[in-house]
């Protein structure tokens, strides 16, 4: 079968696609690029390797250290499961060749994946995972098979070693932010890991007990999909509410992306999080820097960079894009995805979700107030936002339609409202002359359609969301 890596790894169905085989031709690829020095370029560091709480991930980890080390490639190989910024910040800290983890992220329980992440700790870029794509193909066409060396000679012989994934990474964490106050403040927190890599790492780093739930293993994520947004949350909802909580924090699958509850209960997207934290990076910290955000993200970010004079880069979909602009840009200070992941420049490249939740948890302890007070104030500031996004389960013939004829179409109203502009970054997106705006993008990893829509007004968001429908080619 074609492996194809999309907006962040390479994900397939477990047993039909995502098999020991085909976790082999890519760990025999990426092996192979690493030795000819090409992309990912070989270092005096280790591949550091992890995994997350999927279902055999630590077989396939397994797997990927067997071909690796076959290779003569040093690997370190995390003890359990870890949060996927975990082996970023360590590939960076260690200064490794790479790092590898096991994972499908947000995706249902039935797909894993392999994310690679690049020396600086960002995500692979669109050149890495099309060179691993290229090198598959011509490994099958040389009939070449993947090496593989049995585990426990690979110790002995010292390639492959191991490490605590709740050491140096949950140091780091607690170094970065404001702990002490954070801790001072008695702010009663909640945590839903949806069964994920993010379980027991977030009171690791408070020292403190929290009201955590879903920490039990769990490989089919208890029937949810495991992605930080309001449908997947009405446990932690129902948790805030009951146990009178001053703020609830979720992360996904493998912990790089964040969604919240304010103390009401009500669901606070990763827009808002992403506008407060640059908000107090800027207002309190003293920091500035270049914004990087995609196409779907929030125009608060706009705002508050006018208001701010800081440089503002729009980018497609997928945190390797991202990164691909960190790299470009003279000094980056942050950049957020409206999915739910932000990266913070001086921590790492990379999307990390248990330090955008510390930080809004410094944000709390800075101006004591709670979740919903501050969300309450943002608005003040730069108007209210309201996002939604739909997801359509079309064929994928469908979705290629829309892929390919959308763009040709041209669409002059929506809503009632005159389109003021056209962007095809990534997809199709119609900004209208309020303001509001809709974007019409096929998924990078699965058979989807996703309709994203921001307006001053939920009803205006429901009216673009359907407007959307109407313009489509099918």
């Amino acid at each position: 079968m074609s492996i194809k890596f999309g907006t962040d790894g390479w994900r397939g169905i477990i047993g039909r696609d995502f098999t020991f085989e085909n976790v082999a031709r890519v760990a025999q690829a990426f092996a192979d690029l690493v030795q000819e020095n090409r992309v990912f370029p070989k270092r005096a560091g280790n591949i550091i390797l992890g995994y997350d709480r999927r279902f055999q991930s630590p077989e396939f980890a397994n797997t990927i250290a067997s071909v690796l080390t076959a290779n003569s490639l040093l690997v370190e190989r995390s003890s359990s499961f870890c949060p996927t910024p975990t082996i970023a910040w360590l590939t960076k800290d260690k200064k490794g060749t790479a790092g590898v983890i096991i994972t499908a992220s947000h995706n249902p329980a039935i797909w894993n994946g392999v994310k690679f992440k690049e020396s600086y700790g960002g995500a692979a870029s669109p050149e890495s995972t099309m060179a691993v794509e290229t090198k598959i193909e011509e490994n099958e066409k040389k009939g070449r098979s993947p090496s593989m060396l049995d585990l426990e000679e690979a110790g002995k012989k010292r390639l492959l070693t191991g490490f605590d994934p709740g050491n140096d990474y949950v140091t780091a964490l607690q170094q970065f932010v404001a702990l002490e106050k954070i801790q001072k403040s008695h702010w009663k927190i909640g945590f839903d890991p949806l069964y994920g890599a993010g379980t027991g790492f977030l009171s690791k780093v408070l020292k403190q007990d929290l009201a955590e739930i879903h920490q039990e293993e769990n490989p089919s994520f208890g029937g949810l999909n495991p992605e930080p947004i309001e449908k997947n949350l009405k446990e932690l909802i129902q948790t805030v509410r009951d146990k009178k909580l001053d703020v609830g924090l979720a992360t996904d699958g493998d912990a790089d992306r964040i969604g919240a509850v304010d103390e009401t209960g009500r669901f606070v997207d990763s827009h808002h999080i992403f506008a407060l934290i640059l908000r107090h990076l800027v207002e309190v910290r003293g920091w500035k820097g270049g914004i990087v955000k995609t196409v779907s993200t929030t125009g608060m970010i706009e705002q508050l960079c006018r208001k701010y004079q800081l440089p503002l880069h729009e980018t497609a979909i997928g945190f390797k894009h991202i990164c691909k602009k960190f790299l470009e840009v003279e000094k980056p200070l942050m950049g957020g995805e409206e999915s739910g992941g932000i990266a913070i420049c001086q921590h790492l490249y990379e999307r990390d979700g248990l330090l955008s939740g510390l930080l809004l948890l410094e944000i709390m302890a800075h101006h004591e107030r709670r979740l919903g007070e501050l969300i309450r104030e943002l608005h003040q500031e730069v108007g209210p936002h309201f996002f939604e996004r739909n997801d359509l389960h079309l064929s994928e013939t469908e979705v290629e339609k829309v892929r390919t004829k959308l763009p040709t179409k041209k669409i002059e109203t929506l809503a009632g409202q005159k389109v003021a502009n056209t962007n095809q970054v990534d997809g199709c997106k119609y900004t209208l002359a309020n303001g509001s705006w809709l974007l019409v993008r096929p998924s990078g990893t699965e058979p989807l359609l996703r309709l994203y829509a921001e307006a001053d007004e939920p009803e205006k968001v429901k009216k673009l969301l359907q407007a959307a429908r109407e313009i489509l080619p099918i």
